[in-house]
């Protein structure tokens, strides 16, 4: 019984998400990871876009792990694209914590930050 409510509160956790926000932010990820594949030279990049694009779709149920082995890949990455989507995430999380009807939201947004901003040490299970 107690998976049976987990999964209900899973469900309508990521559909409330995605109409506050998260379809909006995983379709910029989708768009940015397409980008950096066509590129050739961002391909690794792009497939964790791509990746990070599907947890961001349905961040509910899910754990973000920050290990930090990839420290040269992350800075760089928080140098360029990391520090708008980040900022993005922090800025969803605030207004989140305000408005009353979306404040749980508010911790799947920094959830999303952490991995916005370090995605090659962040895993996700």
């Amino acid at each position: 019984m107690k998976w049976a409510l987990k999964k209900i509160y899973r469900i309508a956790g990521n559909a409330y998400w995605k109409i506050f926000g998260g379809f909006a932010l995983s379709l910029i990820w989708f768009a940015l990871g397409i980008v950096l594949i066509v590129s050739v030279v961002g391909l690794t990049w792009g497939v964790k876009c791509i990746k990070i694009g599907i947890f961001v779709f349905k961040p509910f149920g899910k754990q973000a792990v920050a290990v930090f082995d990839r420290p040269l890949a992350d800075t760089l990455w928080a140098m360029t694209f990391g520090a708008v989507l980040g900022t993005v995430a922090v800025i969803g999380a605030l207004t989140s914590a305000v408005v009353l009807i979306t404040a749980p939201l508010s911790v799947q947004w920094l959830k999303v930050a952490k991995v916005s901003l370090f995605p090659f040490s962040t895993y996700v299970r």
